[in-house]
């Protein structure tokens, strides 16, 4: 297991997703350092992971043309003021994940399955929807297999127990989502205090993060630092949310991470594109400490994402 800056670089290549089932000689290599990097910092580097490169690429493809098109057509797929549900466009600032800052400086294409029927730019960007639909998925397999070698690396008695929790992904009793996020050039007059995605820790269970090379991403450290996170060729970002963390009653880490402003007046001229996969347990199901210690109270996934939400978006 290499590190980069702090951050973990784990190889999944035992369990990736062009293997039918884990390789039994390497599997416990691989949760050892799943179970060390999500303790620890909560975040790490996942290589040899099994989604294609090609597909990859496709989905930035498709979201640098949708928010490449002109605002009122953005527009007109925006998500819903005050709804429970989450998808569609968010404009700039529009959202302040840290509520003491402005509004961050970025756009975002929320994806939920279950709410995108007719509410995709498919007119404006051909096969939009075929190509988050199969992206989806292909980073719906690969949480799962995420989630199985943590819970084996926290010796449940269940390892499927998370993905059990999960199973209702795509459907309509899931919030999971598949945010693609665009970072436009940034202005002369920003504000000093404002950065292009404001300090924050993720709501759910994990999430997959996909980068372009522009870098920005910053994880927080014991001390309080900021480290980067420098995009590495072919690899995913993995992180735990806050539901897992309480799940786990704090074995694993949620993390305090942010995008910051480029420092160069180049990158600044440059946009910035990610694609990020909250991965979260069904609505319905009561997350309760693992380890039986009820250190935090039982609570519906529904319940938990929906008071993280309301503290998120300005109307």
């Amino acid at each position: 297991m290499a590190d980069i800056t702090g951050i973990p670089v784990v190889d999944f290549s035992a369990y990736s997703l062009n293997r039918g089932s884990a390789d039994n000689n390497e599997i416990e290599n691989l949760i050892e350092g799943v179970n060390n990097a999500l303790t620890s910092i909560g975040f790490l580097y996942l290589v040899n992971h099994g989604i294609p490169q090609s597909e990859i690429d496709n989905a930035f493809t498709k979201s640098r043309k949708f928010f490449e098109l002109p605002k009122d057509v953005k527009m007109k797929y925006k998500r819903p003021d005050k709804s429970p549900s989450n998808h569609g466009y968010v404009e700039c600032e529009r959202e302040k994940l840290n509520p003491n800052r402005p509004g961050d400086l970025k756009e975002c294409f929320n994806y939920g399955p279950k709410d995108a029927t007719g509410k995709m730019p498919d007119e404006e960007v051909q096969d939009f929807t075929f190509c988050l639909v199969n992206f989806f998925d292909k980073c719906r397999q690969l949480s799962n297999r995420v989630l199985e070698v943590m819970a084996r690396g926290l010796n449940l008695e269940d390892p499927y127990l998370f993905v059990k929790a999960h199973e209702g992904i795509g459907g309509p009793d899931n919030d999971s989502a598949m945010r693609l996020l665009y970072y436009p050039p940034v202005p002369e007059n920003v504000d000093i205090d404002q950065v292009r995605c404001g300090e924050h820790s993720d709501y759910g269970s994990i999430t997959l993060l996909f980068q372009d090379s522009q870098g920005g991403l910053e994880v927080q450290v014991k001390d309080g630092d900021f480290i980067p996170a420098t995009p590495i060729d072919g690899a995913v970002v993995v992180n735990i949310g806050d539901l897992m963390q309480r799940w786990t009653s704090d074995r694993f880490v949620s993390n305090v991470h942010r995008v910051v402003l480029p420092k160069t007046e180049d990158a600044g001229r440059s946009p910035r594109q990610s694609i990020a996969f909250f991965h979260n347990s069904d609505n319905m199901y009561v997350v309760r400490c693992v380890d039986g210690s009820d250190k935090y109270p039982p609570i519906a996934t529904s319940l938990y994402l929906q008071q993280k939400f309301s503290a998120t978006y300005k109307y």
